[in-house]
């Protein structure tokens, strides 16, 4: 193995369950048509190609940088993906800030720690509070961001935007991590990382997880539903009440949330004041 880039070209950044790993195995099967590299794409080697670099804390060593196995193909960027907040490492290369509605991160990431990582025991409300994993976490990672938005670096794009039609933020996703592909080649990509195709292929090669998950379970699995509306049959409303007031407490995370139409909405109807 050559050596690895002492940093990335580029990097894809995004809370935990805002479609990282989707973006992660369409770029990873782009890539490996462009540049020939005549690898069978699964979502436990897909780490070699794009890694990770969550902190020392959070990032398997076999999904780090260091283990990038192509510094040896000419042209082909080290793409790193990141869930850190915002700090100096992403100020000059070029970064594509992938959002999702908290609310639906919340519950899928309850889902990942309870049932594929097994890091969690407790309630969704519970989860929710968590000063790590719950909404503290969300705001004050959104508030890192938020004053980045508009930074010549970064290119912003939304899971919502992408499952309501993806080959337009795809492309603007890839031209902005320097690769270079057209609607032919995106459109192939995507439909190798199609929800079923990657259910399938995360039940033979997992996710390289140390703990065995099980593959047989629905809400065990990375790919889990794939719906930008699925969190409202999980989240009562009592937690989405706290998870808005939390927000909007926050300017920053709120003034975010609400350019791009994230902002989590309530069920509950107040009555009016003359019934």
């Amino acid at each position: 193995m050559e050596p690895v880039k002492a940093s990335p070209d580029a990097w894809l950044c995004s809370y935990p369950k805002s479609g990282r790993t989707w973006m992660r195995f369409a770029l990873s099967n782009l890539m490996n048509e462009t540049f020939d590299l005549g690898v069978e794409i699964d979502t436990a080697n897909m780490f070699g190609l794009i890694p990770n670099d969550d902190g020392p804390d959070h990032t398997r060593p076999w999904k780090t940088i260091t283990n990038f196995a192509y510094g040896d193909r000419e042209g082909l960027p080290l793409v790193a993906m990141s869930h850190l907040p915002r700090d100096g490492r992403f100020t000059g290369p070029p970064v594509v800030l992938l959002v999702r509605n908290p609310a639906a991160s919340l519950v899928s990431r309850f889902f990942h720690m309870s049932r594929h990582a097994g890091q969690f025991e407790g309630s969704l409300p519970e989860f929710a509070r968590d000063e790590f994993y719950g909404v503290p976490g969300i705001i004050s990672y959104l508030a890192s961001w938020e004053p980045h938005l508009d930074d010549p670096n970064v290119e912003v794009i939304t899971y919502e935007e992408l499952r309501a039609g993806p080959l337009e933020p795809f492309g603007r996703i890839v031209r902005q991590l320097g690769i270079r592909a057209d609607d032919a080649a995106l459109g192939r990509a995507l439909e190798a990382a199609s929800v079923d195709r990657m259910r399938a292929v995360e039940k033979r090669s997992g996710v390289g997880q140390p703990n065995g998950y099980d593959r047989n379970d629905p809400g065990a699995l990375r790919v889990r539903k794939a719906d930008a509306t699925a969190w409202r049959d999980e989240l009562d409303e009592d937690t989405l009440e706290y998870l808005i007031d939390s927000l909007e407490a926050v300017p920053a995370a709120a003034g975010m949330l609400h350019r791009y139409g994230l902002m989590p909405e309530t069920a509950r109807i107040t009555p009016s004041a003359d019934r």
